[in-house]
């Protein structure tokens, strides 16, 4: 494959989002997935399907080979740094590839964080060329409370009356996609931030404008939180850190944008108005599905 692109995590919200974004742009993109039930969706849209585990090193390989640069995403789990290991050993086995990390913009004191920025060391030591994108709380978080708001009018989140500067996963993929197709990234750290902070309140009213009824934040503890997350599936250490990574959040540690998503996009991030806006009939449907 000439100029061509792997891309991992592609089967997530920001990859699936990124893979048909870099086919339009007539790149040659390879996904490296685990499961071959999830593979005719990609072939569909014409991209190239590897079957491997980032947690088999011998299955690497074929991803990797001859690729010219590699969309690095790894998840929040306890694993994270040994695929990035795995992974990034195999791409200096390959060749010289450029590494676009998907990294993290938070409090160290999350175990999540920590492990982003263990990655970038790794990057950094693996002597390739690369660029890591830190974008801070995802917009699209707030699906979990799509049940909350559309039946109830409440988003519960632990807080406070701290601001941050949200971001809308669409920005993070015409970042990627932006970065992975024009040059003079390389060795450089963005931060993607929403066009400024907020707090659950203005989340809340955001909301309310969009769905045309009042819609509240209530401030929950962490401890509350955390039960919750785990009470929807995820793993336990992924919500500890997650509630670690919260408990900053809460105290304005994210209360910054930065102007990296339309410096490097030529387009203003999208706000919170502008997500709700979009996403008002997913905030809509369980309310009319239980009318």
């Amino acid at each position: 494959m000439d100029n061509s692109i792997l891309v991992t995590g592609a089967t997530g919200n920001i990859g699936s989002g990124l893979v048909p974004a870099l086919l339009s742009e007539g790149v040659d993109v390879r996904v490296l997935i685990r499961n071959e039930t999830k593979a005719n969706n990609f072939r569909t849209l014409g991209a190239d399907v590897v079957i491997g585990d980032l947690d088999k090193p011998e299955t690497l390989s074929p991803a990797v080979s001859g690729v010219d640069k590699i969309f690095l995403l790894t998840w929040n789990g306890p694993t994270a740094v040994s695929h990035a290991k795995n992974l990034i050993q195999a791409a200096k086995g390959a060749g010289h590839p450029y590494l676009v990390r998907l990294s993290a913009h938070g409090s160290d004191r999350s175990r999540i964080i920590k492990d982003h920025m263990a990655i970038e060391e790794i990057v950094k030591s693996a002597g390739l060329p690369y660029t890591f994108l830190r974008p801070t709380f995802f917009m699209q978080d707030l699906f979990m409370a799509v049940q909350t708001i559309s039946e109830q009018g409440m988003i519960y989140m632990p807080f406070k009356d701290g601001k941050l500067a949200t971001i809308d996963v669409r920005d993070i993929v015409d970042v990627s996609a932006e970065v992975l197709t024009t040059p003079g990234h390389e060795d450089k750290t963005y931060i993607l931030t929403g066009p400024q902070p907020v707090s659950f309140n203005e989340v809340a009213a955001a909301f309310s404008k969009a769905l045309g009824k009042e819609v509240k934040y209530v401030d929950v503890p962490l401890d509350a939180a955390r039960q919750s997350m785990i009470g929807m599936g995820m793993p336990e250490w992924i919500a500890e850190g997650y509630v670690e990574l919260m408990a900053d959040f809460a105290n304005n540690w994210a209360n910054k944008s930065y102007p990296d998503v339309e410096t490097i996009t030529g387009h203003a991030a999208r706000s919170i108005e502008q997500f709700a806006h979009d996403f008002a009939p997913l905030f809509s449907e369980s309310a009319k599905q239980h009318a």
